[in-house]
């Protein structure tokens, strides 16, 4: 397999937003900066494909989420967590990170009702643009998603150390 990163980003004019399809979801802000709820649902979100902040303290965490361009969002289903992503502030626009769901919530269609959500937050903040990574090594259906909801490749690239494959991946 070809192990592949992308760049994707979205503007206004490409966006493709879709009226949530999901009973009883709601997407919040983290309120109080909590920083142990970030970094639980970073790492229960993210096993199997993220590896980048994984080692991260709960210090490195609270520090990060003070950065004011900083925001993290929830997903939750009749009040379950069922996922999230971060939205960071930089000078080229907003940058989605960290975006995804808890594995007893994949492969119901929210994926595409959370990247609706957290583009049109994106986008509230003023942003012209909205961009993201992914990579093969990513849940199968993230590209998919991205493309699907107004993203466009602006860069593609060999992926240099890609994850071991792994049989939890959902």
């Amino acid at each position: 397999m070809h192990h592949r990163s992308f760049t994707l980003e979205c503007t206004p004019a490409t966006f493709q937003p879709r009226a949530f399809q999901a009973a009883g979801l709601q997407v919040l802000p983290v309120k109080l900066r909590n920083a142990a709820l970030c970094q639980r649902l970073w790492s229960e979100v993210g096993a199997g494909f993220w590896t980048e902040r994984r080692r991260w303290s709960s210090a490195r965490w609270q520090e990060h989420l003070r950065q004011p361009q900083v925001s993290f969002w929830v997903a939750q289903v009749s009040g379950d967590e069922a996922g999230c992503f971060e939205l960071n502030g930089l000078t080229r626009g907003v940058k989605i990170e960290g975006f995804g769901l808890l594995p007893t919530y994949r492969g119901r269609g929210l994926g595409r009702d959370l990247l609706t959500a957290a583009t049109e937050q994106a986008f509230a903040t003023g942003a012209r643009k909205v961009w993201l990574h992914t990579a093969t090594d990513d849940h199968p259906n993230a590209l998919p998603n991205y493309l699907s909801g107004g993203y466009r490749i602006v860069r593609e690239r060999a992926l240099r150390n890609p994850l071991q494959p792994q049989a939890t991946r959902t």
